[in-house]
């Protein structure tokens, strides 16, 4: 069943899709001007940007973005075993207070960071190791990343959509939860392997060619985040994982899926003619970059025909409309804020 979602929406009463990825590579887009940006909120509240690439090969890069604000409190847990049981432990601490609690074992919910050195009593040189809130990491990692750093990302894959001129449009953003220095990436190293990889609960609603051709088909899916749903699209390349999603899954199944981040540039061959004979192809970049969740692989043991049935959807689609117009007639609180980002406890520094 693929309830291992955690975490239900309080307004939609649906268990949360998650999605996550990781990718290695070399760091890029520290010198830009939207690398690091301080600004404010509605509410006059302090919010950091962080925004930069990841080269995880010499013709894609990924972006990652961070963005947080101060709140009124952050979250420390613990989690252990009790008779068989796993249990865990959230206290939560006023925000000035966030550095100065130590309690044993308990850690901050928050971002893993790892982005400068430091020498260990061994005298080996090592990351140094920080989880912090959101907000800190961003000036953390704005302090001291650098282009050309190699460096491994995990974090959580976010969806939404906005309103340009009347159109709707769908942004799919990658925000991290651990950011390290890694061993230096090579891509000219014969057994290079580039690594940018991501997993994905989806509620599965059709998969179609993506044209006459029928080499790549197109999965259209549900996205269920903590207060929307959103449309999203992934890419099968084999025909025959795309024959066995067309033969086994009905739409509203939930399936949790697997893959690859594929960023592509839109290329156009054009021939120039140089005045020095036969006429020079040369490759004109008609846009930016396309970036892809090319799924590989599936789990059939996390197929979930129940909790995301199509009477569900629609009912929860038509809280978020009620909800949204309520916002519009009677305006908005405060940013509530959430607990948010991956509570997991894994330091390591290099992939799965």
């Amino acid at each position: 069943m693929a309830k291992e979602t955690k975490g239900k929406n309080k307004c939609l009463e649906l268990p949360q899709t998650r999605g996550n990825f990781q990718v290695k590579g070399i760091v890029t887009g520290t010198q830009k001007d939207n690398f690091y940006k301080e600004t404010q909120t509605k509410t006059q509240k302090p919010w950091r940007i962080l925004n930069f690439g990841v080269k995880n090969n010499k013709d894609s890069t990924i972006y990652v973005t961070l963005s947080d604000g101060e709140k009124d409190k952050v979250y420390f847990y613990k989690s252990e075993t009790v008779d068989g049981k796993r249990k865990t432990d959230v206290q939560d601490i006023p925000w000035k207070d966030r550095f100065k609690f130590n309690k044993e074992g308990y850690r901050l919910i928050g971002v893993n960071t790892g982005v400068s050195k430091i020498t260990d009593d061994k005298g080996n040189e090592v990351n140094d190791k920080k989880m912090l809130t959101g907000y800190d990491a961003c000036k953390e990692i704005s302090d001291n990343l650098v282009d050309g750093q190699s460096v491994f990302i995990r974090g959580a894959i976010d969806y939404s959509h906005y309103e340009v001129n009347g159109e709707t449009r769908r942004a799919v953003k990658f925000v991290p939860n651990q950011v390290s220095l890694c061993k230096d990436v090579d891509f000219d190293e014969e057994d290079y392997v580039p690594t940018a990889d991501f997993t994905q609960i989806i509620v599965f609603t059709g998969i179609e060619p993506e044209d006459e051709e029928k080499k790549r088909f197109v999965v259209s899916a549900k996205i269920v985040n903590y207060n929307s749903i959103e449309d999203a699209e992934f890419i099968v390349e084999k025909k025959d994982l795309a024959n066995t999603f067309k033969k086994n899954l009905k739409p509203y199944t939930a399936i949790k899926v697997w893959g690859n981040i594929s960023v592509t540039k839109d290329i156009e061959e054009v021939e120039v003619s140089d005045g020095w004979g036969e006429e020079n192809k040369m490759d004109k970049i008609n846009s930016p970059t396309k970036r892809e969740l090319i799924i590989t692989g599936a789990d059939p043991k996390t197929i979930d025909k129940e909790t995301y049935a199509e009477e569900v959807i629609e009912n929860a689609l038509a809280k978020i409309k009620a909800n949204k117009e309520a916002e519009n007639e009677f305006g908005v609180s405060d940013d509530w804020g959430s607990v948010g980002s991956d509570s997991s406890s894994d330091d390591d520094d290099e992939a799965w």
